[in-house]
């Protein structure tokens, strides 16, 4: 995201003990399954949908802050 949005920066938090009880884990999505039953296909690849997102964003922000 820093890279797409060309600014930004990222502190790495340790997780809250008192937290853990309710982490879920790591969760790795796949969409083989969908592809596979109904053949479907991302039609935007991963970094235009962020560029596009962050635009939007950027013009829209007075509507979310």
């Amino acid at each position: 995201m820093i890279e797409v949005a060309g600014k930004g920066s990222y502190n790495l938090v340790p997780f809250p003990p008192e937290r853990k009880r309710i982490d879920i884990g790591d969760f790795y999505g796949d969409s083989a399954r969908i592809r596979h039953a109904l053949g479907w296909q991302p039609r935007t690849p991963l970094r235009e949908g962020l560029e596009r997102t962050l635009a939007y964003y950027r013009d829209h922000k007075e509507r979310y802050l």
